[in-house]
């Protein structure tokens, strides 16, 4: 989850604020107490960006490998994906809290790039080995800072290229992906009264119609490019003319670079299409031309003799 332009969080008063009156004393005594717990700092390398991670809890030595080796995962599928990592440099607060597992993230372009995530203090290293949340939040700093009408694009990338990102980097299998994208996408579909991914700000159309917009984008370059470029090469033309989260572009702006990159204007034509009116995409349809079909039990069977099954297998072959 991305989010911009929020209050900085309270921080303590200082036990030195005057108290004047009663009025003072009653609104301090009714404020929670500021928490102390320690904090652990660690300073990792990934792709030469430094990531400060800053564990605020109390875990031992162990769990902060494990930790560590989670953070070190996430960045690398995320430099896989885009040839660098987005940042020069990242600062991450994680708090040790609630039940096993990830809990909700959110990136900040603040301090050059900022994450704030929460894991269960109980979640084992199988769940951080399976986890995409945090994969999901560093994509967001590879992207220009949006306008909140456009804030599907940033969702939508993310959710596009994080597993993406993770197959490239050898950390999930492609049929997993796949079925993963099958059984979820249709909830980015467009449902009665839409009037356009810049108008219809439901949480299934800012993230998985989002993630249609990508999908439906990375094959369309694919076809008129021959199979030559994709998405991929759109969001690295990108980040490489310094679009990542602590600027501020016009969407059009993002989208005229990412077309560049591949020679194409499809970004632009297809935002055009789908900003303002509702633009249905049958999936169904899709996925039978890109060789894919999600059995009962989860697993996928492809075929590699459908006229989309090229683009499918590019779409998650590791780039250069």
């Amino acid at each position: 989850m991305l989010f911009q332009q929020e209050a900085p969080p309270l921080q303590c008063l200082r036990s030195s604020l005057p108290f004047a009156t009663l009025v003072v004393v009653v609104l301090l005594l009714t404020l929670p107490a500021c928490s102390q717990q320690p904090t652990n700092t660690t300073s990792l390398t990934v792709c030469g960006a430094g990531i400060t991670v800053r564990y605020e809890g109390q875990p031992t030595v162990a769990k902060i490998q494990d930790l560590n080796g989670w953070v070190q995962r996430a960045g690398e599928a995320v430099c896989t994906y885009y040839g660098k990592f987005p940042v020069a440099r990242l600062t991450m607060d994680v708090h040790l809290r609630g039940g096993a597992g990830v809990h909700a993230g959110t990136t900040y372009p603040e301090d050059g790039g900022y994450i704030n995530i929460s894991v269960g203090s109980e979640t084992t290293p199988a769940q951080l080995d399976n986890d995409w949340m945090l994969t999901h939040e560093m994509i967001h700093l590879a992207f220009p800072s949006m306008s909140r009408r456009h804030h599907w694009i940033e969702e939508g990338i993310s959710v596009y290229v994080e597993p993406i990102a993770r197959v490239q980097a050898g950390q999930l299998t492609t049929e997993r992906m796949w079925s993963d994208v099958i059984r979820d996408m249709w909830q980015g579909e467009p449902a009665s009264g839409d009037r356009g991914l810049d108008n219809t700000h439901t949480w299934g159309r800012t993230y998985w119609g989002g993630a249609i917009f990508c999908l439906e984008a990375d094959l369309r370059i694919r076809k008129q490019t021959k199979n030559k470029k994709g998405l991929q090469d759109a969001l690295r033309g990108i980040l490489n003319a310094g679009g990542n989260i602590t600027q501020d572009w016009e969407i059009e702006r993002a989208l005229a670079v990412g077309d560049k990159a591949t020679g194409t204007t499809v970004l632009t034509d297809l935002y055009n299409e789908m900003r303002d009116q509702s633009s249905e995409v049958d999936l169904s349809a899709l996925w039978k031309q890109m060789g894919m079909q999600r059995l009962p039990d989860g697993s996928v069977r492809f075929d590699g003799s459908t006229s989309m099954a090229a683009e499918r297998e590019a779409i998650t072959r590791k780039e250069p």
